[in-house]
């Protein structure tokens, strides 16, 4: 038989199969077809042996249409990859329907007497147990602390059904309450207001979570009921910067909260589950897998039409190599985020949905920034949304870092937390639409960068961000340069109902041209945050600010051609707010600019700008054709609104086209 125009069929047992279709130019493409029990650890154990014998071979494998659990991540290394125009495919079934999950059932038990007479007495009768799978006795707590910093370590478990993730028992069932600091000078103890905390007295893995001292802060730590008779509650460890008069709180696994449908506690002692189960919602099932797929130094991959849900942390992970591509997936219920490359030259995801992750949900970060060489990572055509569920703060989106990540033609939509965050160098954040975003959040903004003066060189250009307001006493902004960040350039953006748009706290060099604020006020703040409290970090070599100037080689020849600037920052008022050009924009129904003192309009370049005529009313609608064009005497201002609404991306894997 000739490779050109022939099939080849090769029936394997257990479903597992190999199919060779019409040639190509390296010759006829491999698919291993995974249907249960096959599973995808030993169709990968296939492809390295099938590369050993024939590396220029096309090969696929198909996971068939239902579930596939895997209880340990799938590993593609270098040995799975492909070629360049012959890339190593992992795809899903024609129809969107193919499940790749960490998790797995828990069998129900009779449920002790002692616990059962702990319960609330609204839940006695409703309350199930469940066995845990052996494993997680080793663990005292069901999660790691959540403090200022990176993203914990996964999760101990999590428990779902049908519906999605059930939650800790809590109080109160839903906000928080009011926090007073205790007496004590260590400052670890507190009272909530409304609470009886007897019930939680003996709790060995009680948690207080909330927002301690920052509204911009959402910190979870261990915690315990000390003495009998007092109503304070002791944490494990200070909250960052301690516990201010914003502070607001509520405890995590108790059993004597476990009061409602959806909501679970666990006897680490007994390996026991406890569930108040939601109706019709079927079976109980924890998460076990930290990762589901992990790709290590692999390259030339693509990972199409599949839905990776429910693990402890990640859900897919790639650190090294090249031309690692996602699309046409759905992501979503992971402990930690949707995806991560790192150090990958080239590739991202595209076409696909992602929501309810725990802690954000995409990381990019690659290039080199001493030599400004982009690392080529994209996020692309992609709908997130609630990607922040446990977290609520210090979890964006998509978070860019290196040099020369793309993030274009998305839509963000409906979380807690913020959208973009922006370090390093040279980023593209084009054509997205954000809106409904940050509710009960403030000092945040929906696109964040900040406190790195050589963070320089991105554009955030031709994004729709409407709609994003918070509660009263609170405040959030649009794009968000915090804290002297410069070198950005914010062109031919619409903001629509968005508090604070264009936010520049205490930097320099940012362009903002051509963009249309509608109903959005203060259109254009600028401060001087490095002349007043910001000072000491300016003028400490050692603060996070100076350090991140020293590690780069901003006197080289390359740096100053690229970022002219930025080798005599030291020398030229470092803290002034100076040469931001605030060029060409219209503003409709918003105040226009607000210098806070001592920022001065003087050091700014201010040109063109105009405000559109107080009639017709503005539209109240979400159409960006509708503000493309604002009223303004004499003027044939236009923005270019064609690419801006993004909110058609489908919730899932379309169909195989």
């Amino acid at each position: 038989m000739t490779a050109s125009g022939r099939t080849l069929r090769l029936a394997l047992l257990l479903g597992f199969g190999l199919l060779a279709l019409p040639a190509s130019a390296a010759g006829p493409e491999r698919v291993i077809r995974v249907r249960p029990p096959m599973d995808l650890h030993r169709a990968l154990d296939e492809v390295a042996a099938l590369r050993k014998r024939d590396p220029e071979r096309p090969v696929a494998i198909e996971l068939a249409s239902g579930l596939h659990r895997l209880g340990r991540y799938a590993r593609i290394g270098p040995e799975h990859g492909g070629t360049q125009g012959s890339p190593l495919v992992i795809r899903g079934s024609a129809d969107g329907t193919t499940r790749v999950v960490g998790s797995v059932p828990v069998e129900a038990v009779a449920l002790p007497k002692d616990l059962a007479a702990r319960l609330p007495a609204s839940a006695r009768g409703r309350v199930k147990a469940y066995r845990l799978p052996e494993g997680m006795a080793a663990h005292p707590r069901i999660r790691p602390p959540r403090l200022l910093g990176p993203p914990p370590p996964p999760l101990t478990f999590e428990v779902f059904d049908a519906q999605g993730a059930l939650h800790p028992a809590r109080w109160p069932n839903e906000g928080f309450a009011r926090v007073t600091a205790g007496p004590e000078a260590a400052g670890t103890s507190i009272r909530l207001d409304g609470a009886k905390s007897d019930p939680w007295r003996g709790e060995a893995d009680l948690w207080a979570e909330g927002y301690w001292s920052w509204g911009w802060l959402f910190e979870t730590i261990p915690a315990a009921v000390p003495a009998a008779g007092s109503a304070l509650v002791r944490l494990a460890t200070k909250p960052y910067e301690g516990i201010r008069a914003i502070a607001r709180a509520r405890i995590v696994h108790a059993l004597a909260e476990l009061d409602a449908p959806g909501e679970w506690w666990r006897d680490a002692s007994r390996n026991l589950l406890l569930v108040w189960p939601r109706d019709g919602a079927g079976a109980v099932e924890v998460s076990v897998a930290d990762t589901l797929i992990s790709l290590e130094n692999a390259a030339h991959v693509r990972i199409e039409a599949l839905r990776l849900e429910r693990t402890r942390g990640d859900l897919l992970t790639a650190r090294g190599g090249s031309d690692i591509v996602v699309r046409n997936s759905a992501l979503g219920w992971s402990g930690l985020r949707a995806a991560l490359f790192e150090g990958v030259q080239g590739g991202g995801l595209e076409a696909c949905a992602i929501s309810d992750t725990g802690f954000g949900a995409v990381r990019l970060v690659s290039g080199d920034r001493p030599s400004l060489t982009p690392g080529g990572l994209f996020l692309r055509d992609t709908r997130l949304t609630r990607y922040a569920r446990l977290s609520r703060t210090q979890s964006p989106a998509v978070e860019l870092d290196g040099v020369g990540q793309r993030v274009v033609g998305n839509y963000f939509h409906d979380a807690v937390d913020y959208a973009v965050h922006l370090r390093g160098n040279d980023h593209l954040v084009a054509d997205n639409e954000l809106t409904r975003l940050l509710d009960g959040a403030t000092d945040s903004g929906a696109i964040y960068a900040g406190r790195d003066w050589t963070a320089r060189g991105s554009v955030i250009r031709g994004n729709f961000l409407h709609d994003i307001r918070t509660g009263p006493g609170l405040e959030v902004k649009g794009v968000y340069l915090d804290d002297m960040a410069s070198g950005f350039t914010v062109e031919g953006n619409l903001f629509v109902r968005v508090d604070q748009p264009a936010f520049i706290g205490g930097g320099r060099d940012n362009l903002v041209t051509r963009n249309v604020f509608a109903d959005a006020s203060p259109a254009i703040h600028v401060d001087a945050r490095g002349l007043n409290w910001a000072a000491p970090s300016v003028a400490d070599p050692t603060s996070e600010i100076r350090a991140a100037l020293a590690a780069m080689p901003t006197g080289s020849a390359l740096w100053r051609r690229r970022y002219p600037p930025l080798a005599v920052i030291l020398a030229r008022e470092p803290g002034v707010p100076r040469d931001n050009r605030l060029t060409d924009n219209v503003f409709w129904g918003s105040e226009p600019f607000r210098y806070e003192a001592p920022a001065r309009p003087g050091d700014q370049i201010v040109t063109g700008n105009v405000e559109a005529m107080r009639m017709p009313p503005l539209p109240t609608g979400s159409d960006p054709a509708a503000f493309a064009a604002p009223p303004i005497h004499g003027g044939t201002f236009r923005l270019d609104t064609t690419r801006m609404r993004r909110s058609g991306l489908p919730m899932a894997p379309s169909p195989r086209r």
